[in-house]
């Protein structure tokens, strides 16, 4: 999934936040019922992917993904407010952040 599989799309707002101290550009979905991260950014944060408790199928505007990893943890600063989440992995995911509502 990338820009171009969102355009058209009005729950989605894009902006920039630190996560684990690195700006990256995020999308927030607000019809997402849970928050992803790519496999780049798991690298360039330098973070472990831990296992699902049972894979997760998740709708993406280019059909249905499996993911079965998880980023524990992660530090958000939106605002000057820090908050910790947990990240599902995309391995297809070109965005490098979706925060939804999960």
């Amino acid at each position: 999934m990338d820009m171009n599989d969102i355009q058209g799309v009005t729950k989605v707002v894009g902006g920039y936040i630190h996560v684990d101290s690195v700006l990256v550009f995020a999308l927030f979905d607000r019809s997402a019922s849970h928050s992803f991260i790519s496999t780049n950014l798991v690298k360039t944060i330098e973070r472990v992917k831990c296992p699902t408790r049972k894979p997760l199928l998740v709708q993406t505007p280019k059909g249905e993904i499996q993911a079965d990893q998880v980023c524990l943890n992660i530090n958000l600063v939106i605002s000057k407010e820090n908050c910790t989440v947990n990240l599902i992995v995309l391995e297809s995911l070109n965005i490098p952040l979706v925060l939804g509502n999960g």
